[in-house]
């Protein structure tokens, strides 16, 4: 009896190590969590630049899609929308049947009610939401109009109005000064870009004819997603995406809403409402449709003699340089 319960004490005792080691020693768990801890850095970067190229694509899709109408548009009515109707809406409106906004085009054809001005018109009809004017990659107060109203609207996507004032090497070389109309005030409007009014001041509409540059040479509608303020503009220059133009007491346009001039580099700081630059949240560049439909990533590092070049429809220029894109 005596040796069997001797013979039982080392098994008794085996059983009670065996328990007493499940789970980890305190080293061993710093070793999980430290390895744990490399393992979500090396994760986290790959998928945040997954989510910023999606944001991208979205975005350019968006714009993609804004080109396809405007070119839908001409098909149909032989001639782009003009960048203003001359009532302050801008080339937006028209386009929305061809991005199934059907009903919220119908309230903008609509006339204004007793009393209710044509601008207000347009501003209380962009406290709709249109998604696909939005550029995923912004915060919520980027799709704020913040010129116009906190509960209204905006779009990144702009109609490209020209190059203004200052002339290319290339033009300064040759003599030639792109065409203008100079404001101190509000900043320079080019009259030369497929949305560009005419020198007396008001829109017309232009065709496919009109650009003589080539259609695979010229910017249409580019990327306005991000603002950079300056000692000169303080608030972000966003406006309801309704909106196009404003006009002074003798009918000339003397602020551009949806559409601009270009006049600095992207990705600058803003200085005028006119030539706001074009700019976005996307790492380096900003995007661009060409009159062909062609969408393209602009780097920002680009010259501002090309972004002029392309922004024209008729600057006629020999010497394109290398391409932007």
């Amino acid at each position: 009896m005596i040796n069997q319960s001797l013979n039982l004490h080392p098994r008794i005792c085996n059983k009670c190590r065996a328990n007493l080691r499940q789970g980890f020693t305190l080293v061993e768990l710093l070793v999980c969590i430290s390895i744990i801890g490399i393992l979500l850095a090396l994760t986290l970067p790959a998928a945040q630049a997954v989510r910023q190229a999606a944001r991208r694509a979205t975005c350019l899709s968006n714009l993609r899609q804004v080109m396809m109408a405007a070119l839908s548009y001409e098909s149909t009515n032989q001639a782009f929308p003009a960048g203003d109707n001359g009532d302050g809406m801008g080339f937006l409106g028209p386009l929305l049947p061809s991005m199934e906004e059907e009903a919220l085009w119908e309230k903008l054809r609509a006339k204004p009610t007793s009393g209710q001005s044509y601008q207000s018109r347009w501003q209380q009809i962009s406290e709709t939401e249109i998604p696909v004017l939005l550029c995923a990659a912004s915060d919520p107060e980027e799709n704020v109009a913040s010129l116009t109203g906190s509960n209204q609207y905006t779009t990144h996507y702009y109609g490209v109005c020209g190059p203004a004032n200052l002339t290319t090497v290339y033009a300064k070389r040759k003599n030639n000064k792109y065409r203008t109309i100079v404001s101190k005030v509000y900043g320079d409007i080019g009259l030369q870009g497929l949305f560009s009014p005419l020198k007396s001041g008001q829109f017309r509409a232009k065709q496919l004819r009109d650009v003589v540059d080539g259609v695979s040479n010229t910017f249409a509608i580019g990327e306005i997603s991000t603002f950079q303020t300056s000692e000169n503009i303080q608030i972000p220059q966003r406006t309801a995406w309704a909106m196009g133009a404003k006009y002074d007491a003798s009918k000339r346009v003397e602020q551009l809403f949806t559409v601009k001039s270009i006049t600095q580099p992207i990705n600058s700081t803003s200085t005028k409402l006119n030539s706001v630059p074009f700019a976005s949240n996307h790492a380096g560049g900003a995007h661009f449709a060409l009159v062909d439909g062609s969408t393209q990533y602009i780097d920002q590092n680009v010259s501002l003699d090309i972004l002029k070049i392309y922004s024209s429809i008729n600057g006629k220029e020999k010497e394109l340089g290398e391409p932007p894109f």
